[in-house]
């Protein structure tokens, strides 16, 4: 592929995901609030954002299987289509069982999206710059979701709270015309891959899938929990208004973002599985710093200190399993990483909001601490025997005449 057609993929893969991360974004501070209007208990609370991260890692696998096979972009503009029109139903949401319904539907169109981009930046990444493109990548959707709660909150402060699911849904229709009209319509997947995609039993017999997956959900699950808690520890504990909330939860998201460049770099040069590991580790210990916050001025320093530190380990993620997509097939290997992802982004708040309930919610922050920071203990032991497993099998390579 030449450079000028790697420029184009990526430069409209950047601009929609940008588009359409700004629009999820844009619910992550009110929507935990306005559930609890529609009469949604701490378990239900977890049952709503789980359930999108559930129906999204169910629907995957199938999703990233036909796009090896079928191409990458009727599966992107697909999924941006549905999710613009699903976007309304949160206007029609009457309780939480409908609320739901529509995190659910709307989990299976985004399995459609960012998975299937990343496939795609993976095909067109050349060797040994995983790190870097995927990084960039990165900018654009963590900036789209970062800068998403910081206008959600204002859009919810001067025009309530349906608005914000009304402009959810334009920006993700403008994301569906931008993949429509400019993303190429050829199958890049074949210049990645010149074999069939291999079976997902044999993926996941490979250790290092197995780690960098483990890996991928404690690191979501800390996350999951975090993002879904945070707004009602600043909104009831603190007593921000939306904006501030909106503020806070953008800030981290944010530096996230335009630290993933640098990050990726780094990832191309040092040794991934030190970041990964070590990143989420130091992550996990500053969870335990937010419901020790007295006030907004700190809450915010904090959560800057964990976009800061969670920007490290992603990109290096994200760069090792570029490596075993393009053995095993880019669009089944990130179906995997992202259901990790998903998971843990499922798991995380419905774990939490059972904590939630019955220890408190200052608990959540300190359990979603351990508990991640554990599971990447225990990534550590399948990284390193991956590594091991594969240098023998280079050397008996080696070895044969």
């Amino acid at each position: 592929m030449d450079s000028s057609q790697r420029i184009k993929i990526f430069s409209v893969l950047s601009l929609s995901i940008f588009t359409a991360m700004l629009g999820l974004g844009i619910v992550v501070p009110i929507l935990p609030q306005y559930a609890q209007t529609l009469g949604a208990s701490g378990v239900w609370l977890g049952a709503i954002f789980a359930g999108f991260s559930i129906a999204r890692s169910v629907s995957m696998p199938f999703v990233g299987r036909f796009s090896d096979r079928r191409g990458r972009k009727v599966f992107i503009v697909s999924g941006l289509f549905v999710y613009a029109l699903s976007s309304l139903g949160y206007v029609y949401a009457y309780s939480p069982e409908t609320l739901l319904i529509v995190r659910i539907l709307q989990g299976l169109c985004s399995a459609m999206i960012v998975p299937i981009a990343m496939a795609y930046i993976g095909d067109i990444s050349p060797k040994d710059r995983e790190g870097s493109y995927l990084g960039m990548f990165n900018v654009s959707l963590f900036l789209g979701f970062g800068f998403g709660p910081f206008v959600g909150g204002f859009i919810h402060d001067l025009l309530g709270v349906n608005a914000d699911f009304v402009v959810m849904g334009v920006l993700c229709a403008v994301s569906w015309i931008l993949a429509m009209l400019y993303l190429p319509s050829g199958d890049t997947s074949s210049h990645a891959l010149r074999f069939p995609p291999a079976s997902y039993p044999t993926m996941l017999r490979n250790h290092q899938v197995q780690g960098i997956m483990l890996f991928r959900f404690m690191n979501a699950f800390i996350r999951g929990s975090v993002i879904t808690f945070l707004p009602l520890y600043a909104s009831y504990r603190l007593n921000l208004s939306g904006a501030q909330i909106g503020l806070v939860v953008s800030s981290g998201v944010i530096l996230t973002s335009l630290l993933q460049y640098p990050c990726g770099r780094l990832a191309d040069k040092f040794d991934r599985k030190h970041l990964m590991i070590n990143g989420t580790l130091v992550y996990a210990v500053c969870v335990i710093l937010l419901p020790l916050t007295p006030n907004f001025f700190l809450l915010l320093g904090t959560n800057l200190l964990l976009g800061a530190l969670g920007a490290v380990p992603l990109p290096a993620a994200s760069a090792a399993i570029i490596e075993e997509g393009k053995k095993y097939g880019m669009g089944s290997v990130m179906a995997l990483f992202n259901i990790a992802m998903s998971l843990g982004l499922g798991t995380g708040p419905l774990v939490s909001g059972l904590i939630h309930d019955v220890f408190g919610l200052s608990r959540v922050f300190y359990c979603a601490a351990g508990i991640g920071a554990c599971g990447a203990l225990l990534s550590v032991r399948l990284l390193r025997s991956g590594t091991v497993a594969t240098r023998h099998r280079e050397a008996g390579f080696i070895e044969e005449p």
